[in-house]
């Protein structure tokens, strides 16, 4: 991770270096080491803005924030490139779904049962089987709202516990950790 961060009319301290690293973090997690940063911070009179400019072998995002206070327009800009950087690794995501069921369905077609019927479920309980590699929050959210099922089942990649994500019946999401 390369991150080169540039103050217009302000001086640049440890204090923001130090917390616009430690909000730039997450981003190793969604696409990988090999990303930079070019983080432009300004102050004109009370406007304090921030942008962000992140560039990766995949995709290049950019985010912009502007408030009164330069440590939230910092979080704003992270936040906009997050959402940016979360909705593209979730649409990779689903791309290969897709592509594994229909390699699943061209299978189940291709090869039928030892006597000759599709299998049936047993008594009405369908089963799946789930391989996933452990996952944060956030992209579990993403799931779940690309998913028809009411809930998600996953691996926390932080704590390394399997975590519930539920749709809650006045439409806010649940979190049932161990």
């Amino acid at each position: 991770m390369n991150v080169e961060i540039t103050g217009r009319h302000v001086e640049i301290t440890p204090a923001i270096h130090s917390f616009v690293l430690k909000r730039l973090r997450k981003f190793i997690r969604i696409l990988g080491e090999d990303i930079s940063f070019h983080v432009v911070i300004d102050v004109e009179k009370a406007r304090h803005t921030a942008e962000i400019l992140l560039k990766s072998k995949i995709l290049d995002l950019t985010g912009k924030g502007e408030t009164g206070d330069m440590y939230s327009s910092i979080l704003l800009a992270v936040d906009k490139i997050a959402r940016q950087a979360l909705k593209h690794k979730g649409k990779i995501i689903e791309t290969k779904r897709q592509r594994a069921r229909a390699k699943s369905v061209a299978k189940k077609t291709a090869l039928p049962t030892s006597a000759g019927i599709a299998a049936e479920p047993h008594d009405g309980i369908m089963e799946e089987e789930a391989h996933k590699k452990p996952m944060a929050i956030e992209e579990a959210v993403l799931e779940l709202g690309q998913s028809e099922y009411p809930f998600v089942v996953f691996r926390n990649a932080e704590s390394g516990a399997v975590n519930v994500l539920y749709r809650r019946k006045d439409g806010l999401l649940g979190l049932i950790q161990p």
